[in-house]
């Protein structure tokens, strides 16, 4: 289920994150430890991706088969704030209950990257 209007910011899905991807480098941390390929998302949305132009590669797969992240490796640059991707859930709103603390460290990241353009280490 990709929403849930009932619990609109506390639904999670899981989703499969591809290694050799930028998504992966950001939530890297959290699948390692875990010893897993797939964290838990937030969803909103009520359309997803079934195909990509073929100059787009998959990040991340629901367990329906839909793509939930995806980008432009020939377009990605982030050290010169380029790059083209597109995620179907909303890291910045990934927040432990009562808390400010997102649910993964990579949240901050992807947020940070899409905002500003920043690199993790900044």
């Amino acid at each position: 289920m990709h929403i849930n209007y009932d619990d609109y910011d506390g639904h999670r899905h899981a989703i499969k994150v591809v290694k050799n991807t930028p998504l992966y480098d950001w939530f890297k941390d959290s699948l390692e430890n875990e010893g897993m390929d797939e964290i838990l998302v937030n969803s909103y949305h009520h359309q997803g991706v079934k195909r990509l132009a073929q100059r787009f590669v998959p990040m991340a797969f629901a367990n329906d088969g839909l793509i939930e992240g995806f980008y432009d490796p020939c377009a990605y640059n982030p050290d010169e704030g380029k790059f083209i991707m597109g995620l179907q859930f909303h890291p910045e709103r990934m927040r432990t209950p009562n808390s400010d603390d997102f649910d993964y460290p990579g949240c901050l990241f992807v947020y940070k990257r899409l905002l500003t353009g920043d690199d993790l280490n900044s």
